[in-house]
């Protein structure tokens, strides 16, 4: 074979690799069961730290029955999350989560024998983005 089609297969190996290993990540993410925990502020002085909320799940008012063995599993998910937010919806959010209290849900795609995958937040059972839209209105 030439030089040129073994640099041509060098170059499609990593390619074809990583793409065909992100679809099986991703598929594996989307067809997941999800679980809805409710969470709170981890420090409520400070709960919007840059763009993002620190968030603690609430495994006191966690509804169990989610799980296929109707049992919680703290110890699969992380003790903090952070949750990446615009700029612009930071104050917005620090506001009703503070003061309005607000009831924060986290959404998680759960895996069998894998990590939970933080798919989204919910706002007093919305999605926040839509939430957010509805609040600035």
């Amino acid at each position: 074979m030439s030089k040129k089609v073994w640099l041509s297969l060098a170059l499609a190996f990593p390619i074809v690799f990583l793409s065909t290993w992100a679809w099986y990540v991703h598929n594996g993410i989307k067809n997941a069961p999800e679980i809805t925990l409710r969470a709170e502020g981890y420090d409520p002085r400070s709960l919007i730290a840059g763009h993002y909320l620190y968030l603690r799940l609430n495994w006191q008012d966690a509804d169990c029955t989610q799980f296929d063995d109707d049992l919680c599993h703290p110890n699969r998910f992380e003790s903090v999350y952070k949750y990446y937010i615009p700029e612009e919806a930071a104050p917005i959010l620090d506001k009703e989560i503070r003061e309005n209290k607000a009831k924060v849900d986290l959404v998680f795609a759960y895996p069998e024998n894998k990590n939970p995958y933080l798919k989204g937040m919910l706002i007093n059972g919305q999605p926040w983005k839509k939430w957010l839209k509805e609040k600035q209105k």
